[in-house]
């Protein structure tokens, strides 16, 4: 008589594999010219996005308290992005953040006159899936779009630069000379990897070899117990097995279609609320009696005359102003530190007491609302 677990063993395989095709995301490639799927799932979708997408930086968290390093890498996140809109993903490797940051504007857009494209459940980049972490030294890696210069110290990228194509000697040193080291006359090899299922950050395989070497005796033993065990079962249980693994068969099929009819629904949302946000932003900024209220606030002191106002667009703001001995410094700090404009610059009057500024308007969400009046 043929054993049973072989065939059981397949149908556990197979259960194990249509499980997960249905509940793990889709994963897309986020390419600069568009998306790329790379593996199909039923479970929403997650973005590999493309390093030509990315700035990349390391925060120093030494001195911020466990709990507190994911609010002070948030700040410092907002602060060093050079993107209005940020989105981001942090690695933690001991005391220091890994910072890849992107526009998600950009990322979402579709490229034609539609509707951004639907958010996925994540964004990993690309970096993280491409070769393996170093404990020292400088590499290139090749990527889908373009090549990524790393330079590892201490089991951490304290730099990362993307190129289009393999960078010359002058561009490679200014990445050394960034990250402190000495030029080097001609770039290394570029090395080829596939994009791997994991994320090189993630120690677990490397710890469960340390312990597998550490404790190899225990570790046989323990297995020839098992091996001994398994032969030992009896074909009653092989055959409840059997019979639990049927069931669980037909509780998917019949399954089948009101998960999809929810997968479905789920979709529909999720464009519906793209959509509606593209719409919001179709918004001004801001109405002008809040903006003249946080100038008149803004403006240190009271002996001073508004000779015009102008908005030659909804994103910007010009105003003339008369006051005794202008200070243009002082002027751009108090408008910036409103929160209600950036980029704020001053202009100088043939008349002494005259000043220009021009600010560009910063659109306040709910959130932000909420925030400034708490």
């Amino acid at each position: 008589m043929n054993s049973p677990y072989p065939k059981t063993a397949r149908l556990l395989r197979r259960l194990r594999a249509r499980l997960k095709q249905r509940f793990s995301p889709s994963r897309l490639l986020r390419r600069s010219d568009g998306l790329v799927q790379l593996s199909e799932g039923g479970g929403g979708s997650e973005w590999v996005l493309a390093r030509g997408l990315c700035a990349y930086t390391l925060l120093d968290g030494a001195a911020v308290p466990v709990a507190k390093r994911r609010a002070y890498a948030e700040m410092a996140i907002r602060r060093w992005s050079p993107f209005s809109d940020p989105g981001w993903h942090v690695e933690w490797v001991g005391q220091r953040a890994m910072v890849w940051a992107w526009s998600e504007d950009r990322v979402l857009a579709s490229g034609e006159e539609e509707a951004p494209l639907v958010p996925p459940l994540r964004i990993v980049p690309e970096s993280l899936l491409r070769g393996q972490a170093q404990a020292e030294g400088a590499e290139l890696i090749a990527l889908d779009e373009g090549v990524e210069g790393r330079i590892w110290r201490d089991h951490a990228l304290v730099a990362s630069a993307w190129w289009p194509q393999a960078p010359d000697a002058g561009e490679w040193s200014g990445l050394l000379r960034g990250a402190g080291m000495k030029p080097a006359p001609v770039p290394p090899p570029l090395a080829a990897d596939r994009l791997n299922d994991r994320s090189w950050s993630r120690s677990e395989s490397r710890n469960w070899g340390e312990l597998a070497s550490r404790h190899r005796s225990i570790l046989a033993a323990t297995g020839l117990a098992l091996a001994a065990a398994l032969v030992a079962v009896p074909l009653a249980g092989s055959l409840r097995l059997l019979a639990a693994t049927s069931a669980v068969e037909g509780d998917i099929a019949s399954q089948d279609e009101s998960l999809q009819q929810i997968l479905a629904a789920r979709e529909s949302a999720e464009r519906d609320q793209a959509a509606i946000d593209a719409l919001l932003a179709l918004r001004p900024p801001a109405g002008q009696l809040q903006l003249l209220s946080t100038v008149i606030e803004a403006v240190p002191g009271s002996n001073w005359q508004m000779l015009e106002w102008r908005m030659p667009d909804p994103d910007t703001l010009e105003v003339d102003l008369r006051m005794p001995r202008p200070d243009p410094r002082a002027l751009v700090e108090a408008f910036e530190q409103t929160g209600q404009f950036r980029d704020v610059g001053v202009e100088l009057s043939r008349s002494a007491d005259e000043i220009g500024v021009r600010a560009s308007i910063v659109r306040r969400t709910p959130l932000d609302a909420t925030d400034a009046d708490q």
